[in-house]
């Protein structure tokens, strides 16, 4: 079996962007101590060194297959890329990918879904476990790197090409989608160069 986990929180850089260019707006909609203990979360998960594919792939865990890191379109495009890359399709839950709470609110005030927004320092892992375990979280080391990261499991790997969320009400299927949302609020926001480096 292939399990697939993600590391970091989803839409992070999406949020960060949005609180430094729609601040008086979002005071307004919640309030300053929201916003500043928001930013402070979002700040240090961007702080953290972001782990590169080749160090996901020369890790100490031997069963990593590929790897995919999470940019521009949010988790599900890069989810999307990952298993296309590799045809494969998927059963996902969307409600074990993490992120902030207070990234959910401002995307809904917004009217747009965090989960395709910009994120940095975050990536998709798919592991080969042969045993079947029932881990939620894996810590991942980098070969020859002092740093480690945990990892959150959010869905299996299956032989059917079909990529589809399973904790919805109904059955939702995963769509090619590489636009990120944050350009809803910010037009072309993610087009400009350099700006979500």
């Amino acid at each position: 079996m292939i399990k697939l986990y993600v590391s970091g929180f989803a839409g992070n850089l999406g949020t960060k962007v949005l609180i430094d260019k729609k601040q008086e707006d979002l005071v307004r909609q919640f309030n300053q101590e929201f916003i500043t203990h928001l930013k402070n979360q979002i700040e240090e998960s961007l702080s953290k060194d972001g782990f590169i594919p080749s160090l996901i792939m020369s890790s100490c865990e031997p069963h990593i297959l590929d790897c995919e890191i999470i940019g521009k379109g949010g988790v599900l495009a890069s989810l999307w890329k990952l298993c296309e890359r590799n045809k494969w399709g998927l059963k996902y839950s969307l409600r074990r990918i993490p992120i902030l709470q207070g990234t959910v609110e401002i995307a809904n005030y917004f009217d747009i879904n965090p989960y395709r927004l910009l994120t940095k320092n975050s990536f998709i892992v798919a592991i080969k476990d042969e045993q079947n375990n029932s881990n939620d979280k894996l810590i991942v080391a980098s070969a020859g790197e002092l740093c480690e990261t945990q990892l959150t499991y959010i869905g299996d790997i299956t032989n059917e090409r079909k990529r589809i969320r399973i904790d919805g009400e109904v059955e939702a299927f995963l769509t090619k989608d590489y636009k990120d949302e944050i350009d809803k609020v910010i037009p072309n926001y993610v087009k400009k160069p350099g700006s979500y480096n």
